[in-house]
């Protein structure tokens, strides 16, 4: 699998996060698991504040955030951010119970899965391309897009969803 690879200015996120095992009680895609269980928190919160969504604008997608550091590695801990982008203008009016992540700019390298490939092991995917494509990861996270395109759990063959990686030139 080829990735389309762009440049990208920096992007601004709002919304909530998990930290620790997600695939504790639930494997995979699951709307148990943690992961899921943070959409349902964060899409609540959306409905029971609409504010949110009429001074920041209808967003063209969510966006969730894998975010790794050496406890990943050892004991399968990560953060998960789940939300929205938003301007960096409207940072200074985020609610003060949501989260703001900042992505530098960078270059991604973007997986496009759809159908069964969703629910695949994708992550190996990702790793084997960086092994010989000649880009390395350049930062410790990676991002899934979901747009129009994704259908929802209960539709996932129906569904396309974009994997983004950080990426530069290796060597």
């Amino acid at each position: 699998m080829e990735p389309l690879i762009i440049e990208s200015r920096q992007i601004f996120l709002m919304g909530l996060s998990f930290y620790g095992d997600p695939f504790e009680f639930h494997a995979g895609w699951d709307e148990e698991n943690h992961i899921g269980r943070l959409w349902k928190r964060y899409m609540e919160y959306l409905s029971g504040h609409p504010d949110v969504f009429n001074n920041l604008g209808k967003p063209d997608g969510m966006y969730e955030l894998c975010v790794y550091n050496e406890e990943s590695r050892e004991k399968g801990l990560l953060e998960i951010f789940v939300g929205m982008a938003c301007s960096p203008q409207d940072v200074a009016n985020i609610p003060v119970d949501l989260l703001v992540k900042v992505l530098p700019d960078t270059q991604y390298a973007i997986f496009t899965f759809s159908g069964e490939e969703i629910s695949s092991d994708w992550e190996k995917v990702l790793q084997d391309w960086l092994a010989t494509s000649g880009y390395q990861s350049t930062a410790s996270y990676n991002f899934q897009y979901y747009d129009e395109r994704f259908k929802g759990m209960d539709r996932l063959a129906e569904s396309v969803l974009e994997v983004y990686v950080p990426i530069k030139k290796a060597g």
